[in-house]
Formats: C-alpha cells, structure tokens, sequence
C-alpha cells in the first residue's frame, strides 16, 4: 500500500481534503486538511508501537482517540484503511471551506473537533432567516470576565432530545481555572445565544478523559435583567465567528 507521495506529487498537490474510509462498511470515518503527507500520518501514527503490548498514546491526550482504534481495527482485521483525496491545489482557507461543509456532511465521524465555522454550517432556510436577520449582541460595556462561550451543535441538541442545559454542559477541552473565572456562560447555536447560565462549577468528566463539564443555573430575568437584555437571542460578534474559527469554547475578548 502506497505510504507516502512523491516530492513531485505533493508540490503539485497543495492544500486538499482528505477522507478516511472503513472498507469494512464503506463508510467515511475521518475527514482532514492537509498538506504534503498529511493524510498518511493517522494510520502512521494509530499503528506507531502498537505491537507487544505496547500502546500508542495521542501526545495531547492519554486516551486512545476513536479515530485510532478504528484504523488498528481495521488493521487488525486484515485490512487497510481506504485514503481519498477528496479535492486538492486548494490554497488554505479554500481547503478549511471545503472540510467544513464535509465534516457537516457525515454523520458519525470520529473528528474530535467540529468543522471551522461552524456557526455558517448545515441550517434549515427558516434557521439562516431568523437567525441572520438578529442583532449582533454588544458588550462595550461588559465587566471584566463577564462571560466565556459554549458553541453547540444541532445534531448534537437533536441527540439530546432538544436539553439545551444537557448539551451544553458537557463535555469540553477547557481549562476549569480559566472557565471559573467567568461569571455567565452564553450558549451559542448558529451563532445565536439560546442560552445564559451562571454560578458553573466545573469538574471533571466522568466519562470523556480529559475534558470536563459544569453545574450552574440559569439566568433569570429578576436578577440578570442587564445580562439577558444584552445577550440573549442576539448573535455572536464576527470576532467570534471568524473564518477559520474551530474551537467550541471562547473566552470573552
């Protein structure tokens, strides 16, 4: 199985896209930017020391991520993971544009992180009419260390049976010294805020390695009057949606 293209091929290739794919069922498990060799690097690394005994741990992280038992599954049984260059000579931008609207595409990939931007991503048209036509929320006159912010998925609200409390409050990469800091929690969806919580205390997950979760409470309209009139069901300023944009979590800037 070819390992890695020729000098040639990658200064031709540019920025492309890429897709990992399960022979086993046919179905695209991974999609990925990249440049050069990128898109060899994940059966590289999910294969790197796995053998007598020994296992290969994600530097960022000290669990086995998804997307690396699925290629040593693979591996494992006899087969070898399927790499599709999906579009490539792409310049950077253009390559992120084009793994959004992919990632958005597949259900069930094993990213750990959501496509960038994905305020702009999959809505219904009635969703881009309301949501577009909102005004942009403005906090020129915010405390310091007001507010930090949760970006959620529909699909992932949707799984959830429509709790936003539930889909917000876990289970994040975040630092829980940082995130304490922060009075109120704005919940983001399409770039909406839907959502305001305060008073979170944040511990540790009990069931995602790593990352972490929150109790809090919910504004009311008694005591947090200023904060939900600012705030709630406005849109997100462009600093926070910016192209190229990943993170789920933001920090008031």
């Amino acid at each position: 199985m070819l390992t890695k293209f020729s000098p040639e091929v990658c200064e031709q290739l540019g920025y492309y896209v890429y897709r990992l794919i399960d022979p086993r069922t046919g179905q695209t498990f991974y999609v990925g930017k990249g440049k050069g060799n990128r898109v060899f690097d994940h059966v590289r690394d999910a294969l790197k020391n796995n053998c007598q005994g020994q296992v290969y741990k994600n530097k960022a992280k000290d669990d086995i991520s998804e997307k690396i038992q699925q290629i040593r599954d693979i591996h494992k049984a006899g087969l070898e993971t399927i790499m599709v260059i999906h579009r490539w000579g792409m310049d950077e931008n253009t390559a992120l544009e084009v793994e959004s609207a992919l990632i958005d595409s597949y259900a069930g990939l094993t990213n750990e992180q959501s496509g960038h931007d994905s305020d702009r991503g999959v809505a219904n048209i009635e969703t881009i009419q309301r949501v577009l036509g909102l005004e942009t929320f403005d906090d020129s006159k915010a405390a310091k260390d007001e507010y930090m912010i949760i970006k959620i998925k529909q699909e992932v609200l949707d799984s959830r049976h429509g709790n936003i409390y539930e889909t917000a409050r876990r289970a994040w990469h975040v630092n829980p010294q940082k995130a304490q800091e922060y009075k109120y929690i704005l919940v983001s969806l399409y770039g909406e805020v839907i959502a305001i919580y305060k008073n979170a205390k944040w511990y540790k997950s009990n069931t995602e390695p790593d990352r972490w979760e929150f109790n809090a409470e919910e504004a009311n309209r008694q005591e947090d009057a200023q904060i939900i009139e600012r705030y709630l069901h406005k849109r997100l300023p462009e600093r926070y949606v910016r192209r190229g944009q990943a993170r789920p979590t933001l920090y008031q800037s």
